[in-house]
C-alpha cells in the first residue's frame, strides 16, 4: 500500500505527493507560485488515496468542485484517509 503527504491551507489542497517525496521541496515550489510563500500549511503523512471510506478511517481530504485527488500514475480518488493497517 502506496502512503500519501498532503499539505492544505485554507481548504486548498497545495501538495499531494508520496510519503517518500521531498516534502519541503514541493511546498516551496507549489506555495511560492500559487499562494505566496509563508502560508501556515496543516500536513498530513501516511494518508491512503481512495474511493471509498472505510469504518474507523479518518479523512483528511475529500473531492470537491475542482476534481479529485491524484496519485503519482494520474489516477483520482475521492479521498485521502488515515487508515488503520488491519483495514
Amino acid at each position: 500500500m502506496h502512503t500519501y503527504t498532503l499539505a492544505v491551507a485554507d481548504g486548498i489542497l497545495f501538495v499531494c505527493i508520496p510519503d517518500s517525496a521531498d516534502l519541503s521541496a514541493a511546498i516551496m515550489r507549489e506555495t511560492s507560485t500559487a499562494y505566496g510563500a509563508g502560508i501556515e500549511l496543516d500536513i498530513a503523512r501516511g494518508l491512503v488515496l481512495t474511493d471509498e471510506v472505510h469504518p474507523g478511517d479518518e479523512v483528511f481530504w475529500q473531492d470537491g468542485p475542482d476534481g479529485a485527488i491524484t496519485d503519482t500514475t494520474g489516477t483520482g480518488y475521492r479521498y485521502a484517509v488515515r487508515r488503520l493497517p488491519h483495514q
